[in-house]
């Protein structure tokens, strides 16, 4: 595999995250992280162009998706808050918070995948050490930080992401103690991608900020940060893990109903969950026709209940899609490996436009929309699948009945600190008034929404 097929490949997988990232933003929580995850296993499978990955595609899709959706459990509104800040002690602080939840945030769907696709498969008491170690970790550290020496990450919001950056920690440290070299491989790249992504995509967001005035153009900011999140997780994810041969799902009678399992989970159960929990009806028509009405819709309550059904005809679509993969799959069709991840997108890109009315409303000059941003990358991956077609490695079979060669961790966790610490000098270039319009402090504790910043307010 050459250097720019692997970043191709790199690039296909961080557009369908980042993707899922954006959208991720206008639902949040649990659910809304499951999409990116599921893009993430998804694209990997795509690009590898294996038969291997092909197979274990639902599997891996499906368990990304559950481990990087825990992490919506997690308070960060507030860090991004404190990275935005113009006094070094406050975005140092966040920026290195942020880094420390995307990490978290990213380690545990990249560690599965990895562990799926060991070359030796995991027995169940080593699956259950892993576990052990995650929620040991997680509990120690709270003990230890919030308990003992009383330290609260972003009050009077939840700690809960302490648990999960102990977790994080304590994975990596049982990974490399047991010598699953492709579960490592994948943790440390989740890990350092995924804190590069927050951490780095909070700066892009604050020099989107920054730049809207002397521009002369607005943009969300937040939608920024978050569509980079994905872009540079899901690029320094596969780049590190597309260059490599994996073995096939074992020959079990229990791997097709999970195959199966996971194709009706991540095509179809996905988009149905946002409906059911993200999509309350009688409040949305409310809104809806609140919005349409401001647009000046002649029948805004009638249109709003258009909308609502064409949000369930696009579950409805998730579900065909799943039929589909099953034929896809179980027909072994891998000139079309490329049709789940696709699918999945344009469901929740049409999804989420629906939600956001975006076929009804105006368009505003100097306006760079975030939703025209997602079709922008959508059809980036539609072009690449029909250009595009990914072939697997050439890595002899003995090669790959051999155990890993070792992955160089503390490297990559070195330069992803590294990273972090260029971007922290940055925002001292970049934050300024503009970014604390938005900001947040912990020292002293002060909201943007309290007025001016207790250095900057006027002697009574």
């Amino acid at each position: 595999m050459s250097l720019a097929d692997r970043i191709a490949r790199s690039l296909f997988v961080a557009l369908a995250v980042g993707l899922g990232w954006g959208i991720r933003g206008d639902f949040g929580h649990v659910v809304g992280a499951m999409f990116p995850g599921a893009c993430l296993g998804l694209g990997l499978a795509y690009v590898s162009g294996q038969r291997s990955l092909f197979r274990w595609m639902p599997i891996i899709a499906a368990l990304a998706a559950l481990g990087i959706g825990a992490g919506g459990t997690m308070s960060y509104g507030i860090l991004h808050g404190y990275a935005q800040s113009d006094t070094p002690i406050n975005y140092s602080y966040g920026f290195l918070t942020l880094f420390l939840q995307g990490s978290a945030w990213g380690t545990f769907g990249g560690a599965l995948i990895g562990l799926v696709l060991e070359r030796k498969p995991l027995q169940t008491g080593e699956w259950l050490g892993w576990l052990a170690s995650i929620f040991i970790g997680g509990w120690l550290t709270v003990f230890v930080v919030v308990q003992v020496i009383g330290f609260h990450i972003n009050p009077p919001r939840s700690n809960s992401s302490i648990a999960f950056m102990g977790a994080a920690l304590a994975q990596i440290a049982w990974l490399a103690a047991n010598g699953k070299t492709s579960g490592l491989r994948g943790a440390v790249l989740g890990y350092v991608g995924f804190g590069l992504g927050m951490a780095v995509g909070r700066l892009l967001g604050n020099i989107a900020n920054v730049l809207q005035e002397p521009w002369g153009f607005s943009i969300n900011h937040w939608n920024v940060m978050e569509v980079s999140c994905g872009l540079i997780g899901g690029f320094i994810y596969t780049f590190g893990m597309v260059n490599r041969a994996y073995p096939d799902p074992p020959e079990k009678q229990s791997v097709p109903w999970a195959s199966v399992a996971g194709m009706i989970y991540v095509l179809g159960l996905i988009p149905l969950w946002h409906r059911l929990s993200r999509i309350p009806s009688a409040r949305k028509l409310e809104e809806w026709t609140s919005q349409l009405t401001s647009y000046g819709y002649a029948e805004p309550a009638t249109l709003a209940e258009q909308n609502l059904w064409w949000m369930d005809g696009v579950c409805v679509l998730g579900f065909i899609g799943a039929g589909l993969w099953m034929v896809i799959h179980f027909r072994g069709w891998q000139r079309l490996a490329a049709l789940p991840v696709l699918w999945l997108c344009g469901t929740m890109v049409l999804f989420q436009n629906l939600n956001a009315l975006y076929f009804f409303y105006p368009r505003q000059e100097k306006q760079l929309n975030m939703h025209t941003v997602f079709w922008v990358l959508f059809g980036a991956m539609v072009l690449y699948a029909l250009v595009a077609r990914p072939r697997p490695t050439t890595t002899p079979l003995a090669e790959i009945d051999a155990p890993e060669p070792r992955f160089h961790w503390i490297g990559w966790l070195a330069g992803g600190l590294a990273v972090l610490g260029l971007a922290i000098v940055a925002a001292g270039f970049v934050n300024g008034e503009r970014t604390m319009t938005s900001a947040n402090t912990r020292w002293p504790q002060w909201v943007w929404t309290e007025g001016p910043f207790p250095r900057d307010a006027k002697p009574q």
